[in-house]
């Protein structure tokens, strides 16, 4: 380096232009702004929806809210007057099946019944009883 030449100086680098702002939105971005709009209408919407499923739940289809089923007595081993008695008083309708000889049982006796005693059914339902019959 030669006296009297002052070293070279690297150039300095200049500051990037700052940008201008850019205008924004009068409310946002554009993107927000519509889901802000869209959103009460889903709200409504599905609010819209559970109302109507629920109304088609507890009035269409009652029944599995509130069972009116009720257990069939046991009337094996009943006179038949008894039996049908019996059947009336807890809300099923009896009906006579066939007429079984058996010995063992007095006559006029219930042998067997359908459906079971203890089953839960509806109201109404037809209990059929089998009879014993004199020997």
């Amino acid at each position: 380096m030669s006296a009297g030449v002052p070293p070279e100086t690297p150039p300095r680098a200049q500051p990037p232009r700052a940008q201008p702002p850019r205008p924004e939105a009068p409310h946002g971005s554009p993107w927000r702004s519509r889901a802000r709009r869209v959103l009460p209408y889903f709200v409504v919407g599905g609010a819209g929806f559970l109302l109507a499923y629920l109304v088609v739940y507890l009035f269409v289809f009652p029944s599995r809210l509130v069972p009116n089923d009720r257990p069939v007595p046991n009337v094996v081993g009943m006179l038949q007057v008894d039996a049908e008695r019996a059947l009336r008083d807890a809300g099923f309708q009896p009906q006579q099946g066939e007429r079984r000889v058996n010995a063992s049982v007095p006559p006029e006796t219930v042998v067997a019944q359908t459906p079971p005693a203890t089953t839960m059914k509806p109201p109404n339902t037809t209990v059929i009883i089998d009879i014993a019959a004199s020997p």
